[in-house]
C-alpha cells in the first residue's frame, strides 16, 4: 500500500500547475499577438515611407534631368579642348623632366585612355643640387 500512495501524484498540485501553465501560455499568445500587431504597423509605415521618397526622388529626377542633359553636352563639346590641352602639357613635359614629374602626380588618366608619355620622374640620386654651398670649419 505504500508503494500505491508513493506513485500516485496528487491532484490538486496538478490542476494548480495545469492552470498556471494554460495561463502563462494564454499571456503568451497574447503578447506574441501585440507583436505581430506592431510588427505589422511598422512594416505598413516604413513601406509609406519608401513610398513617399520613391516619389519625391522621382520628381527630383524630372526637375533635374534637363539640367543634367545640358551640362552632358557642355562636357561633351569641352571634351577635345581639355584632350588638346593635355597633349600639349604631355609635349611640354617631353622637354622639361621637371615638369614631367609634376604632371605624373596630378594628372589622371580615365579608364581606357592610353598611357601619358611623359619622361621619367626625377630619382633622388640623379638630383643634382643647384650651387654646392663648402662647409666652412669654425673660427677660433
Amino acid at each position: 500500500m505504500s508503494e500505491q500512495n508513493i506513485s500516485a501524484p496528487s491532484k490538486t498540485a496538478d490542476t494548480s500547475e495545469l492552470s498556471e501553465l494554460k495561463q502563462q501560455f494564454a499571456e503568451l499568445e497574447r503578447q506574441t499577438h501585440s507583436l505581430r500587431v506592431a510588427l505589422v504597423v511598422v512594416a505598413v509605415c516604413l513601406a509609406g515611407f519608401l513610398a513617399l521618397e520613391v516619389r519625391r526622388n522621382g520628381q527630383a529626377l524630372t526637375l533635374l534631368r534637363p539640367q543634367a542633359t545640358q551640362v552632358a553636352e557642355a562636357s561633351k563639346a569641352q571634351d577635345p579642348i581639355a584632350n588638346k590641352f593635355l597633349a600639349q602639357l604631355m609635349d611640354y613635359a617631353k622637354g622639361h623632366p621637371d615638369f614631367g614629374a609634376v604632371l605624373g602626380k596630378y594628372v589622371q588618366r580615365q579608364p581606357g585612355a592610353p598611357a601619358p608619355t611623359t619622361a621619367p620622374a626625377a630619382t633622388p640620386a640623379s638630383v643634382k643640387p643647384a650651387v654646392a654651398t663648402p662647409t666652412a670649419a669654425p673660427k677660433k
